[in-house]
């Protein structure tokens, strides 16, 4: 039982951490507090902490140096795709500026796996990407089950792109596009409007149609795009919904 205490224990200051660098309550170039006054701070022992600061030495986000001692570092050297990292930053305030940078990332990589898709999938595959396109049409009314709906549709698509990186990318980055998809379907006909190419990019995938698949996917990512573009446009920079509306009757 022990055993399990000190684990959870460790996992629990790594999250405490985590979260504060991810919040920017401990921003970029930041000294942490020495070992003794942390440890006391956090409430647990140094050999705990210390642990928990290699594991976030090891996600790039904090750098342990002799004489300047525990620093964080800039966002641009965090493992950005480690699950953990990924967690925080959908678990916090997320704001909306983080958001569109994943709409960017959707632009780029979704498309391509929509054109690949159409080309490898096998006819099992299709059938579970029309499977979870039919489970996303059901969704109408029922917004709730929207973003399970929606992260297993593109998830089914990456699958059958046959390519190992970019299926493990759509695993790594579920907990970040559950967010943006809730915050970019959250006003009323938002959800609705984004059907219809679900429905086009599933049949170009089944009539092996790899240049209309790629072309439909853009549309597609396009939607979220342009809708938090707007918001960064006008300066909105505050956290994003992250619980989805249901339809009113």
């Amino acid at each position: 039982m022990s055993a399990v205490h000190r684990r959870s224990l460790h996992d629990e200051v790594v999250e405490k951490l985590g979260l504060s660098i991810v919040s920017g309550v401990l921003g970029e170039g930041a000294n942490l507090p020495n070992e003794a006054e942390l440890a006391g701070d956090l409430g647990v022992s140094r050999n705990v902490l210390r642990e928990a600061v290699k594991v976030l030495v090891s996600k790039g986000m904090l750098d342990v140096r002799p004489k300047t001692g525990t620093t964080v570092r800039a966002k641009e050297q965090w493992h950005m795709l480690d699950p953990e990292v990924l967690a925080w930053e959908a678990a916090g305030d997320l704001h909306l500026p983080y958001a569109f940078n994943f709409t960017e990332f959707r632009l780029i990589v979704e498309p391509k796996a929509s054109f690949l898709a159409a080309k490898r999938a096998t006819d099992a595959e299709i059938k579970v990407i029309r499977d979870n396109c039919a489970a996303l049409e059901a969704c109408v009314g029922h917004l709730d089950r929207m973003p399970d709906a929606d992260i297993a549709f593109h998830q089914s698509i990456h699958r059958a792109s046959h390519n190992a990186l970019l299926q493990h990318l759509s695993v790594l980055t579920a907990a970040i596009m559950r967010v943006q998809v809730v915050s970019t379907a959250s006003r009323p006909g938002d959800f609705e409007r984004g059907l219809p190419l679900h429905r086009e990019l599933t049949e170009a995938i089944t009539a092996r149609n790899a240049p209309l698949a790629e072309k439909v996917s853009l549309a597609l990512c396009e939607q979220p795009y342009l809708d938090l573009a707007s918001r960064v446009d006008r300066g909105d920079i505050g956290p994003l919904a992250t619980e989805p509306q249901e339809d009113m009757p």
